[in-house]
This record gives C-alpha cells, structure tokens and sequence, in this order.
C-alpha cells in the first residue's frame, strides 16, 4: 500500500490558483524541512501526532488540527516517534491568497488551528486528486474545490469567533490585529494596551495565559517577520530595513534579528534573497 499520493496540477487563475496537493502516513520522525517555499500551504493532520517548527516556536499537533505556512518563511515539521502521524496537504497561490487566509485567521502568528472535523477537507482533497486531468473542465472541478476549502476555513474562523468575542480570546484577537495592520516604527505595548482600553499587566497576562509570550517579545517578532520579507523581497539597505520596522540603531537591529532568526540580517538576506524553493510539500 502506498504511502504517499501527489498531484502536481497547477491552475490558471491569477487570483488563486492549485500548485499540489496530498496526502502522507509518515514513518516514526520523519521529517521535512527546513526550509522555505514560495507558496501557501496547509496540512491537515487525519491521525496521529507531529511537531512544526516556525519562528522560533514549537507546536505539537494531533489529530483534527491544521498547520499553515505561508511563503518565504523557514519551516520544520517532524512526525512523532511513538505515533507518527498521517495528514493530506494542499499548496496554493495567486493574487487573492495573502488577504483570503487572513480572512481564516492563517497567519505567520497565528499558524495552528483546530478544526471541528478534518473529514470535509480530506473528501475535498481527494476528490480534486481523482481530477487531474488537463482539461477546462478538470480546471473547474480543482478550482471549485480549492475555494471549497477556503470557505470551510473561514466558516471554522467565525464560528470560533463569534464564542470568543464575549471572553478574553477577544482581546487577543484585536491585538495581534492591532499590530498586524499598525506601522511597525513607532508601536509600543503602551500603544497596543490603551487601544483595547486596558492596562499593561492585564494584557501581559492574556499574552502569557494564550499565546505563552510576552506582548513586548510578540511585537518584536511580528517587526522581525516584516523585517525578514524585506531582506527576501527588496534591495534596500540593512539600515533601511531596521528603520523600517522601529530600529534606530542598526546594531540593536541585529542583535534582535539574530537572536529571533539565528542569523544576522546580512546571513540571512544572502541565504533567502530571491531564493528558489527548497522543499517538496
């Protein structure tokens, strides 16, 4: 029996489009990564355990939960030894991706979620793999079932959202927002805080209580994040980059970077810039 089924069927809308997708029962540890893509993508774990490894932070995944990766971003993720688990994955891109898994709430922050039921997305998963056909007509299918998809993870995203916004969940989802969407020059936690109309030690209790971080450690590395897509993306100068995500001094700015990458913004610049993709799905 096979252990692994992949169709590699890219389709042709710009605003998003299929790169691969499939399925995967993992032998004990075996592992992927790490490394970075150039594309979106999301597991979903059918049975078993694993651990993903992104930014500097561990998760331990099971069964009925999801893990995504967006693009140009180092990732590891690893079966576990006693119980390896078995997932199906999809890789996506295209015009309208970046804003679409906003909308479910896949961010580089926020990169795991749990899932009412994995069986919709397996039967759609599995369905577009029985299409591979290089027809307009197996086009649409794998199209249709891509948005498919998209739309179970954002029905998943507000119906979670809708429990939460009475308790202090909701406050951690307006935060990170908060940051996500502020110019990173000039925020601080005191900024953050008197928005949602708290004090600063409540709202270092709910970081540390649901996202086991400090707010001042979670705003340093949502301005690393930033700072990472601008050393892979543009051109411009170190300096101009530590400015640009609230570094005055450039030294400061790499001592940060270092400590959240393991590599100073040069080093990784010349590893990443521009960089083809490492990893098979």
């Amino acid at each position: 029996m096979k252990n692994k089924q992949v169709m590699n069927r890219q389709t042709s809308s710009k605003e998003l489009h299929l790169i691969s997708c499939g399925w995967e029962k993992c032998t004990p540890e075996q592992s992927y990564g790490p490394g970075v893509r150039r594309y979106y993508t999301i597991h979903f774990v059918l049975s078993g355990q694993g651990y993903f490894y992104m930014n500097n932070r561990k998760y331990t995944l099971k069964s009925g939960q999801c893990f995504f990766i967006p693009p140009v971003t180092s990732s590891l993720y690893k079966a576990e030894p006693s119980d390896p688990w078995t997932y199906i994955w999809i890789c996506f891109n295209g015009e309208n991706a970046p804003i679409l898994c906003e909308h479910c709430h896949l961010t580089e922050e926020t990169p795991v979620q749990q899932l009412n039921s994995v069986l919709p997305y397996q039967e759609t998963i599995l369905e577009m793999m029985a299409h591979p056909q290089l027809t307009p007509s197996g086009d649409a299918y794998i199209q249709s079932g891509l948005y498919r998809i998209i739309a179970l993870l954002e029905e998943e995203f507000h119906a979670s959202y809708t429990t939460m916004e009475s308790n202090e969940n909701f406050y951690i989802t307006q935060a990170v927002d908060y940051i996500k969407k502020s110019p990173l020059q000039n925020i601080t936690v005191t900024d953050v805080a008197d928005y949602l109309h708290i004090s600063r030690s409540h709202l270092y209790g709910l970081f540390k209580k649901y996202l086991g971080t400090t707010p001042q450690a979670f705003l340093t590395s949502a301005k690393i994040i930033n700072a990472r897509e601008l050393l892979t993306v543009t051109d411009i100068p170190v300096s101009s980059v530590a400015f640009s995500c609230g570094y005055q001094n450039p030294f400061a700015f790499s001592r940060a970077f270092k400590k959240e990458t393991g590599m100073t913004p040069r080093e990784y610049r010349e590893k990443y810039h521009h960089a083809e993709d490492l990893l098979d799905c």
